[in-house]
């Protein structure tokens, strides 16, 4: 459990919808293509309708601010069986990373290489106290794409599990080549997101989310507004 999930949560059943095609996907989906188990290809793209709401207002925010960039969305509501998919799948490829020769059923085994997958992606856990935060349809990730339409490098690639995916790891290292156009790049997306309210995992640049147990917690919430659906 991360400190967060120690807030309660009472879910104002704000209903969960698709996302307007006034927004761009990574389309198909990257975890579909890898075989997670979503219902169907149809409907993948969803989120809370406040969310939606909020999301509509950064994208015309980006507009005014820079309009040689638009949001493009690369994941959204997760059903708990397609977090545990690629938890597991993160687990295996972390495996093979150190050279351990371990299933998933051995995970409790190793602890270690368990908390490091952790650090990117939430245990896929069905109690009800402690959702992951995809599964609530509060969170989503998200880059930015430029006028062709092409994806912009921020200075690591999304679910990289590495200290290069830590939002402000350019800005501590602005010697590096290109960190001050990847911290720019960063900063702007996260000003976007957090002037509507959502807020940035700590160690995921890409990741915000609104009204889930982070998001009560960074806010000092009394109880986060989503909990699993």
């Amino acid at each position: 459990m991360k400190i967060w999930n120690e807030i309660p949560i009472k879910d104002n059943k704000d209903k969960l919808i698709a996302i307007p095609n006034c927004f761009e996907f990574i389309n198909p989906h990257p975890y579909y293509l890898l075989g997670a188990p979503y219902p169907k290809h149809e409907g993948i793209w969803k989120l809370r309708e406040e969310v939606v709401k909020r999301l509509i207002k950064v994208n015309e925010y980006l507009k005014l601010k820079n309009n040689s960039f638009h949001l493009l969305i690369y994941d959204s509501w997760r059903p708990i069986e397609v977090q545990e998919f690629m938890f597991n799948r993160a687990f295996s490829l972390e495996c093979e990373r150190l050279d351990i020769d371990a299933s998933v059923k051995d995970m409790k085994r190793y602890p270690l290489v368990q908390k490091k997958v952790e650090e990117f992606w939430a245990y896929p856990s069905f109690d009800e106290r402690c959702p992951p935060p995809h599964s609530t349809g509060g969170a989503l990730d998200i880059t930015l794409a430029d006028s062709c339409g092409n994806i912009v490098n921020m200075g690591s690639n999304i679910d990289q599990m590495d200290e290069k995916s830590d939002p402000n790891f350019y800005k501590k290292n602005l010697e590096m080549e290109y960190a001050i156009i990847f911290n720019d790049r960063r900063d702007l997306l996260k000003e976007i997101m957090l002037k509507f309210e959502f807020v940035q995992h700590p160690n995921e640049w890409w990741h915000f989310s609104y009204g889930d147990q982070l998001w009560a917690w960074k806010n000092k919430k009394a109880s986060a507004l989503y909990g699993k659906i």
